[in-house]
Parts: structure tokens; C-alpha cells; sequence
């Protein structure tokens, strides 16, 4: 799962950088303690952005689902917070399931993190991209997952930037 703030270089340019700096760890916070309550583990923060693994340390059955129903409540808690200018942040988040290699510590110091190889986290941070505010989407392999349990519609099939054939998306 990727999810990104919406807006954040204007709002960079309306606050003072301390204020976004407790606007984004407010932020970040609260999507921590989603994704973690959900059973998801937060791989690393981009700026704005977080990178999130669900099925990794451990996997779960539903971990898809896991993974969609943690993405729709970081869209309806994002509103709640405040940007520090009065409006509500607004995220996107992308959501792709398949085969995904955890590896080695790699880095120093604070920049530390868990190495990932694979098409699948490149695959849901194209289709944040894609998303509108407030949208989840998802990869095909996600939806053929979950069955009926949430209401879908489909975008079709989608070019994404490194993938030879489209791939079927829904939000």
C-alpha cells in the first residue's frame, strides 16, 4: 500500500515549516496507528507519503482485505485532521497484492530500512498516483481477492509506467 497527502507542496508554501512539520506528524500518526491496528507494517515514510506491507512479518488470510479496509479508513480519518490552515488533508492510496521479497537491513542510521524487491509496491505506488483524492484503488489481483465484500467500480484497464500490458484497476 502507498498513501500520499494530497496538496502538500501548497501547503508547504502556506505554512511555516514547524507548522507542517506537526501537520505531517499528525499525519503520519494517525495513519501509523490505522495501518498497525490493521495488521499492516509501516515500511517507510517518503515525506508525505508511507509505504506499507500487509502479509509481512506475518501473513494473514485477509490480508488484502486488511489492506483496503486500512486504506478506506486513512481517506475518512485524513479528513478529520486539520492542514493547519483550516481545511481537512485529503490522501490517495494505491493497494496492489502479489509476490513481494523482504530482505536485508540496508542503509545507516536513521535512513535504515527493509529492502523490497518485486512488481507489487511499485504497482500500488502508480496507481496512488493515479488515484483522485480521497480514492483508494486497487490492482486487479486485490479485487479478484476480495470478492463481493466491498461496493467497486472498475476504471478498466490501466498503462502503468514499467508494465508491458495494461492492468485491470479498480476504485
Amino acid at each position: 500500500m502507498f498513501c500520499d497527502l494530497v496538496g502538500s507542496s501548497a501547503l508547504s508554501a502556506r505554512l511555516d515549516p514547524e507548522e507542517l512539520r506537526e501537520v505531517i506528524g499528525r499525519y503520519h500518526q494517525r495513519c501509523a496507528a490505522i495501518i498497525v491496528r490493521s495488521g499492516g507494517f509501516v515500511a517507510r515514510y517518503m515525506g508525505d507519503g508511507m509505504l506499507a506491507y500487509f502479509g509481512y512479518p506475518q501473513a494473514h488470510e485477509d490480508d488484502a482485505e486488511r489492506a483496503v479496509r486500512a486504506g478506506l479508513e486513512l481517506v475518512a480519518t485524513a479528513s478529520t485532521l486539520d492542514d493547519g490552515a483550516g481545511s481537512a488533508l485529503r490522501v490517495r492510496v494505491g493497494i496492489a497484492t502479489g509476490l513481494a521479497v523482504v530482505g536485508d537491513l540496508i542503509g545507516e542510521g536513521a535512513a535504515r530500512e527493509q529492502a523490497v524487491v518485486g512488481d507489487t509496491p511499485n504497482i500500488a505506488a502508480r496507481l496512488q498516483a493515479l488515484a483522485g483524492p480521497d480514492m483508494v484503488i486497487i490492482d486487479g489481483g486485490t479485487r479478484r481477492l476480495l470478492g463481493e465484500l466491498f461496493e467497486y467500480r472498475a476504471i478498466g484497464p490501466v498503462a502503468i509506467k514499467g508494465f508491458g500490458e495494461p492492468l485491470p484497476c479498480g476504485r
